[in-house]
């Protein structure tokens, strides 16, 4: 177990975030100079993809936040424990959903309003990459561990060695060398699996050879049920929360799609942007979350309180900078990834809102991660229930669809969301109620 630092592991949550992205951002260029549609058709597998991954985290969050008040309280055997038990859910729960993804993609594409001709397209990813569904599972579950133990850094080497794959079997499938065949969507969904089976690999010969970590068969098999529920009682309002932002989104996307294929197009890539700015805070909060967690298992709550306003600080100063690095280079951007004049004249007006609205959204992860931390997980999901659901999406199809703003609509019902969930976890961490939510 080592020590960690707000900036040293940030700094490596962020690095690893950005080369995940990055690797997205290059597939969608490459598949742009092979033909422009089919990102969309990526996008719309994606999306699917990503609320599968969502489900996937819940048990992560649970797991990394009962670690890391475990590790706090020096309860190394509690740690242990909640370790070996989301092993054995995360990838019984990535087992039963890669088999429900295969059998019903089409369906689930369908559902997004995917338009006909991206469709057989869309559904040949979709049922490739849900093949590894557990393995993901498990990937996402021990990257969390280690990030909680303190190691990110070896996070950086996983996923470099990941990217490098991905992007050289993309390569081949997109651009044909040595004369091979052009094997498209499909052949960009093989080597992702092929990266993630190695990458999951990596993963545990980190956590037993460097951080440690032993695995027990009777660990295994004999599951403690005070365990799972302290693990549940954060994981699964924090899946609820994760659930409700991403369905929210998929509603969104689907409005998006229904615009037409310009739009579909602009939403996929723009989504991409947007998260290169929102990486920042968000790598600044998970920090925070590992530091918090730590600081109430010791049961030092006002060092955890001021932790908070610190990560804050960061977050925003962080948030400010990418927002100027996108903003300032938005029309370089627009050529990069090879947009028509339609595209750019959709996209534009989204880099403007993007000012505001990354502020409102680091604002409201910030204190999300940190409220999670503390065990209080329930409070951020309410609060997502009522704004997603209750603002963004009714915002979003009234601008977006009903008033014809289009796809600018739909982001200002994000905006509307974002703000006011912030504000509301903002109030709810300096009220100090989730003191009494310790789980050791």
């Amino acid at each position: 177990m080592k020590e960690v630092s707000l900036f040293r592991l940030s700094g490596a949550i962020y690095i690893d975030m950005s080369l995940r992205l990055l690797t997205a951002l290059i597939n969608t260029y490459m598949i742009s100079l092979v033909n422009v549609k089919l990102v969309g058709a990526l996008g719309a597998g994606n999306q699917i993809f990503l609320l599968f991954i969502t489900i996937f985290g819940f048990l992560a969050v649970g797991c990394s936040v009962v670690v890391a008040q475990a590790i706090g309280a020096k309860n190394k055997i509690l740690a242990l424990k909640a370790i070996h038990t989301s092993i054995v859910f995360n990838a019984f729960l990535g087992l039963v959903c890669g088999a429900f993804v295969f059998a019903f993609a089409p369906n689930l594409l369908k559902l997004l309003q995917v338009p006909s001709e991206l469709l057989a397209d869309s559904a040949i990813y979709l049922k490739i990459i849900s093949i590894v569904f557990a393995i993901d599972a498990l990937a996402i579950l021990m990257s969390a561990v280690v990030r909680v133990y303190g190691y990110a850094n070896y996070i950086i080497i996983i996923a470099v060695i990941m990217n490098l794959i991905t992007l050289s079997g993309n390569y081949i499938a997109l651009f044909q060398p040595f004369g091979l065949p052009f094997y498209g969507l499909a052949g960009i969904g093989i080597s992702t699996i092929t990266a993630r089976i190695i990458g999951v690999t990596l993963f545990f010969i980190i956590a037993i050879k460097v951080i440690k970590i032993k695995f027990y068969l009777a660990m295994f098999l004999n599951l403690s049920t005070t365990i799972l529920r302290k693990i549940l009682s954060v994981g699964l309002p924090s899946a609820g929360e994760n659930l409700l932002w991403i369905t929210q989104y998929m509603v969104a996307f689907a409005f998006v799609a229904s615009m037409g294929e310009t739009s579909l197009t602009v939403q996929t890539i723009y989504f991409q942007i947007s998260s290169f700015i929102f990486f920042a805070g968000s790598a600044i909060s998970m920090a925070n979350e590992v530091i918090v967690g730590r600081m109430v298992g010791a049961n030092a709550m006002q060092e955890a309180y001021n932790h908070t306003f610190k990560a804050l600080k960061f977050g925003l100063i962080a948030t400010a900078f990418f927002i100027a690095i996108v903003f300032f280079g938005r029309e370089f951007i627009m050529e990069l990834v090879n947009l028509s004049s339609e595209h750019k004249s959709v996209m534009r007006p989204l880099f403007y809102l993007t000012i505001a609205l990354e502020i409102g959204r680091t604002l409201n992860i910030v204190f999300v991660n940190a409220l999670r931390a503390s065990g209080d997980a329930r409070f951020p999901f309410y609060m997502g229930l009522i704004f997603m659901w209750g603002v963004s999406i009714p915002v979003g199809y009234l601008l977006g669809i009903h008033y014809g703003v289009g796809i600018l609509g739909v982001w200002i019902g994000f905006f509307c969301d974002e703000w006011l969930r912030g504000l509301a976890n903002t109030l709810r961490w300096k009220s100090k109620k989730w003191q009494s939510k310790r789980l050791v």
